[in-house]
């Protein structure tokens, strides 16, 4: 923060001293993301300002970094001529993002401007779902034949370097663009000018297909260790790129949603940055699983009504008491069981995640999960016996009656079948959902705790018709 307050007083000084020069020397000074960050303290009008006075270059990367609602008024502000030299030094795959970003009317002013090239370029890539391989892809990537020799190689990226997205890897295609091979940049610098690519490229090679969801996109980073990742289609022509910095952009987009799914907020209706996000969209997005949760809540209502009734009529009776004790500590328990449910559907959720689970190991999660529950309850009945012990003890002058025991006794049974229960509803949730191939993140916080609530509400009622 301190390097941004400094940026900004820096810009705020070289405005009021109208020193052009001096804006301009800013923008090279400091990194591009940093530099848009301290002009969108200032109000739109000088946003507006700088970003005129910037020298084209400078000013196309910065505009990336500047969040949807400066870069819109900017587009606004531009003229068709002004906006076409933006998105000239921009890649493709960039101004997708910036299309994603700006409602219609933007839309159709940034498409106005754009060359006939660039329009079929965003076209083909528009044309896939969105968060799948090709919706993240980038179109400007190095392609070589293999009859190409090195010295050809070298000559083509000079030639071009500047329409490149990455020049790091290079791929290798056939007559027909099929994908053959690749080789890394320092392969050329070793190799005689006169190599043909083909005999010195790596034919094993890692691709994905146009239509795998990008979350599976990710995972092959991380498993094959790889910074560039060449997308095909059906036919295995190479059709894009993805690389590293789109993958970070989609780890962070997934783990916002899932940590949004899991706390039973509708990651459709939130923006990525919280103050992008309006009063109603925020509304929106927790109101409908909040509204279920209550409805849930209902069956909780009615079990605990009927345990209410079960006890009013055995109130005057002698085992009447010790259900009227266990009441306080149904109370805690679903709070502590709702706990246990969730630190499990967590991991098991991260697992899924991170493809750890496979068909075969459900039997070995189930047996793990089952004495992890185990292990668990015990801890906490012995807990729960010593915190009664201590509580009757005190109330009852240093002794515990016929009632306190039993109540001691059921709920310490009560509470090790609950954990258990509760553990396995944690793990056995997301499963299912995976199973029936939805996102198991929807196996929320709010959804389990409600149900435990019930499964507590339950286990207690069986326990207090066995007191009686």
């Amino acid at each position: 923060m301190l390097k941004l307050d400094h940026i900004e007083e820096m810009l705020e000084k070289a405005l009021e001293e109208k020193d052009v020069k001096k804006i301009r020397s800013i923008s090279k000074e400091f990194q591009f993301v940093d530099f848009a960050e301290a002009m969108e303290q200032f109000e739109s009008k000088k946003v507006l300002k700088i970003f005129r006075l910037l020298e084209l270059e400078e000013a196309a990367e910065i505009f990336t970094y500047l969040d949807s609602e400066h870069q819109e008024y900017i587009i606004e502000a531009f003229t068709n001529t002004e906006i076409q030299e933006i998105l000239d030094e921009l890649y493709t795959d960039d101004i997708i993002d910036l299309i994603d970003e700006m409602p219609s009317e933007v839309v159709k002013k940034i498409l106005k401007a754009t060359t006939k090239d660039v329009r079929k370029e965003l076209n083909n890539i528009l044309k896939y779902k969105e968060h799948t391989a090709g919706a993240i892809m980038s179109i400007n990537f190095t392609e070589l034949k293999a009859d190409n020799t090195v010295e050809m190689a070298i000559k083509a990226i000079k030639r071009r370097h500047d329409d490149y997205d990455e020049i790091d890897d290079l791929f290798i295609i056939d007559e027909h663009n099929k994908l053959l091979g690749w080789i890394e940049l320092k392969q050329l610098l070793i190799n005689s000018p006169k190599t043909k690519l083909g005999t010195v490229m790596n034919s094993k090679i890692v691709n994905v297909n146009v239509e795998m969801d990008q979350e599976e996109v990710a995972n092959y980073f991380k498993r094959y260790d790889i910074n560039t990742l060449p997308v095909v289609n059906k036919n295995q022509q190479l059709v894009g790129i993805i690389t590293v910095d789109d993958v970070i952009d989609v780890l962070v987009e997934e783990s916002t949603e899932d940590i949004q799914n899991f706390a039973g907020i509708d990651a459709d209706d939130v923006e990525s940055d919280y103050f992008e996000t309006s009063i109603f969209k925020m509304y929106k997005s927790r109101v409908v699983w909040l509204s279920i949760l209550l409805l849930i809540g209902v069956i909780t209502h009615v079990i605990m009504l009927l345990m209410f009734n079960l006890v009013e009529g055995l109130k005057d009776l002698p085992s009447g008491k010790e259900v009227i004790m266990m009441i306080p500590i149904l109370i805690v328990l679903a709070g502590v069981s709702g706990n246990i449910a969730n630190q499990s559907s967590l991991m098991m959720i991260r697992s899924l995640a991170l493809n750890q689970v496979h068909k075969k190991e459900i039997k070995t999660i189930f047996g793990k999960e089952l004495l992890v529950g185990f292990l668990l309850g015990i801890t906490l009945a012995f807990i729960n016996v010593i915190r009664l012990l201590i509580i009757y003890a005190v109330q009852e002058g240093g002794t515990i009656n016929h009632s306190e025991w039993m109540v001691i006794l059921f709920s310490t049974l009560g509470i090790l079948v609950v954990v258990m229960l509760a553990n396995l509803l944690g793990i056995l949730l997301p499963l299912l959902l995976k199973k029936i191939k939805k996102d198991p993140t929807i196996a929320s916080s709010p959804l389990i705790t409600s149900l435990v609530d019930i499964l507590c509400v339950l286990v207690f009622i069986g326990f207090a018709l066995i007191i009686v």
